[in-house]
């Protein structure tokens, strides 16, 4: 069975990469950041801007004839509250550790 390159395998390194960025721009580790993140998440869906969080709106996780969930606007099972624009996102997050 071939590997598909993506998911948790692709996107977890990458997210990693984000908040050592954040760590940068705050001057010290960030340490826990889901308060941080469910607060973003939340001025994010009452239409903040400069969260750096994307609302995903269209599509679906649905694989290999296994359906899965429909994104929606705000958070849904699809993609939670969304991706990251990550010029946004790490001084965002860096405000908040």
């Amino acid at each position: 069975m071939q590997s598909i390159p993506g998911g948790t395998s692709e996107a977890t390194p990458i997210f990693s990469g984000i908040v050592a960025l954040a760590d940068q721009v705050a001057g010290h580790r960030l340490g826990l950041i889901n308060p941080a993140l469910y607060l973003l998440g939340a001025l994010s869906e009452h239409g903040d801007s400069h969260t750096g969080i994307v609302d995903i709106t269209a599509g679906n996780n649905s694989f290999a004839g296994v359906t899965g969930y429909a994104a929606a606007p705000g958070y849904d099972l699809a993609s939670g509250w969304g991706t990251v624009d990550a010029a946004k996102f790490v001084p965002a997050l860096a405000r908040l550790g």
